[in-house]
C-alpha cells in the first residue's frame, strides 16, 4: 500500500476491509471490483499528469476577460498577483486549484521572469485557477492603471463619502460604501505606481 497512490491505496484498503468482515467468500467479488476501479483511477492520474506537465515545464496560462474584450486568451505569463477578498495573493505554475472572489484593485502580470508588471486596476470579479496551471479571471471592468484620472478619482472619493456620511437609507448607505471602497482602492492603485 506504501507505494500506490492514495485513491489506489483507499480502494485496495476497502477491499481488505471487506475481506474480513464479510467473510471470505462473500468479499472476493468484492475485490475483484475494487481493484479494477482503482486501476482506473490511477491510470486516470497518470493522464491528467501528462496533461500538466507543459505547463510546469514553463509558464503560467492566463485568460483575463471582461464582458466586452479578453484582454489574455491563454497567454503564457510569469505570475499574475490579485486582489483577492482575503488578501493579495500571487499566482504561479503548479498553484494549487482555487476559486477566489476578487475586491477591488490592481491585478498585476508578469509575462516574462524578471520582467516589468503590466497593472490593471478591477472593480472585483473572480479568478479559478485549474491544476493544469491555468488562470482564469474575469472581471466586469479592468482600465490599466496609467489611464486612471487622480482628479475624477478625488472628486469620486469625495462625493461618495459625502453620500455615505449623508445617507438615512440602508441601500443609499450600502451604495455610497461600495463607492468609497472603489475610489480608495482606485486612489490607492495610483499611489502605487
Amino acid at each position: 500500500l506504501g507505494s500506490a497512490c492514495p485513491p489506489c491505496a483507499q480502494a485496495m484498503l476497502s477491499a481488505r476491509c471487506a475481506l474480513r468482515s464479510a467473510g471470505l467468500r462473500a468479499a472476493v467479488p468484492l475485490a475483484r471490483q475494487a481493484l479494477p476501479s482503482a486501476r482506473l483511477v490511477h491510470a486516470t492520474r497518470a493522464a491528467h499528469a501528462e496533461e500538466a506537465k507543459p505547463a510546469a515545464a514553463g509558464l503560467l496560462s492566463l485568460t483575463f476577460t471582461l464582458p466586452s474584450a479578453c484582454l489574455y486568451d491563454t497567454a503564457p505569463v510569469e505570475m499574475v498577483i490579485l486582489p483577492g477578498v482575503d488578501g493579495i495573493f500571487g499566482v504561479m505554475p503548479n498553484h494549487v486549484p482555487t476559486i477566489a472572489e476578487l475586491k477591488p484593485g490592481v491585478v498585476s502580470i508578469q509575462e516574462v521572469a524578471g520582467g516589468p508588471l503590466t497593472k490593471y486596476f478591477v472593480s472585483g470579479g473572480f479568478a479559478s485557477i485549474g491544476q493544469d496551471s491555468k488562470l482564469s479571471v474575469s472581471t466586469l471592468m479592468a482600465s490599466p492603471v496609467e489611464d486612471l484620472d487622480a482628479e475624477a478619482i478625488k472628486q469620486g472619493l469625495a462625493q461618495y463619502t459625502a453620500a455615505y456620511a449623508s445617507a438615512t437609507d440602508d441601500m443609499v448607505k450600502s451604495e455610497a460604501e461600495i463607492g468609497v471602497e472603489v475610489y480608495q482602492a482606485m486612489s490607492y492603485a495610483i499611489s502605487e505606481s
